[in-house]
């Protein structure tokens, strides 16, 4: 019988985007969703500040236009409906 898959370290889990690991970016999560506490889908308690158009697909980064609070199950749904989205860096459409 195969061993169960080992939980990756924190540092092996953080995510590519670096200005996501940085002391600036906690700082301003954290005052945002002391302003903006309530999900925007849902009404749930919001835990994560999301790009609304995510900035692999070219939104801007720092845009406070361009943040809403999700909660994380809201979150995860909206991200697993992006992931199947054509990725903006560079790429142009050819149509």
């Amino acid at each position: 019988m195969p061993e169960p898959r080992k939980r990756k370290q924190m540092h092996e889990r953080r995510v590519v985007e670096h200005r996501y690991n940085t002391h600036r970016w906690r700082k301003y999560r954290d005052g945002f969703l002391k302003l903006n506490p309530i999900c925007a889908e849902c009404d749930n308690a919001a835990t994560v500040v999301d790009h609304i158009e995510p900035v692999r697909l070219g939104g801007e980064f720092w845009d406070t236009d361009n943040h809403q609070p999700l909660c994380a199950s809201c979150h995860n749904s909206k991200s697993g409906r992006e992931a199947h989205r054509r990725v903006a860096y560079g790429k142009k459409d050819s149509r």
